[in-house]
């Protein structure tokens, strides 16, 4: 960890030197016969602040998806678990429970790979069955279905 430290410090030093060094020759070339040279700093001090946004925000991206992406993989999940239960009722019926599941269970990893985001087979099951009991249990409230054959892929 020590080496990365320095080694971005180093990176990040490198630009300011160089660009204080290519300024030396032009301030010194206006009044080396005159008075003292005045010499401005402007132009480095920009580049260094402008050096540091960036590495902060670099910081921050890295931060933002070590810490921010994870939680937010669980509602994402249990959203697109939602979407994909209802998609496969409207499409296939009442019924065909195992094909229902499969076709769900199609959607959540093919919209997830669209997103680049990697999830456990496991927990991606445990959303699509949670949404289904949530549907089932819509269904029965609302007198669609009676609570007898509300049996689901195990």
């Amino acid at each position: 960890m020590k080496k990365w430290v320095s080694l971005i410090l180093l990176l990040l030093m490198m630009p300011l030197l160089l660009c204080g060094w290519a300024l030396v020759p032009g301030a010194m070339g206006e009044g080396m016969a005159a008075a003292p040279v005045a010499f401005d700093a402007t132009p480095i001090v920009a580049a260094g602040i402008v050096l540091i946004g960036a590495a902060l925000g670099a910081v921050l991206l890295w931060l933002t998806y070590k810490y921010l992406v994870p939680l937010l993989k669980v509602p994402i999940l249990g959203t697109l678990a939602k979407w994909a239960v209802d998609f496969a009722e409207q499409q296939l019926g009442s019924g065909n429970g195992a094909v229902k599941f499969d076709m769900a269970a199609e959607y959540v990893v093919k919209v997830l790979a669209g997103l680049h985001v990697q999830v456990d087979p496991e927990q991606i099951r445990a959303a699509i069955i949670s949404a289904w009991t949530a549907l089932n249990l819509g269904q029965i409230a609302a007198g669609i279905k009676n609570g007898v054959n509300t049996q689901l892929i195990e």
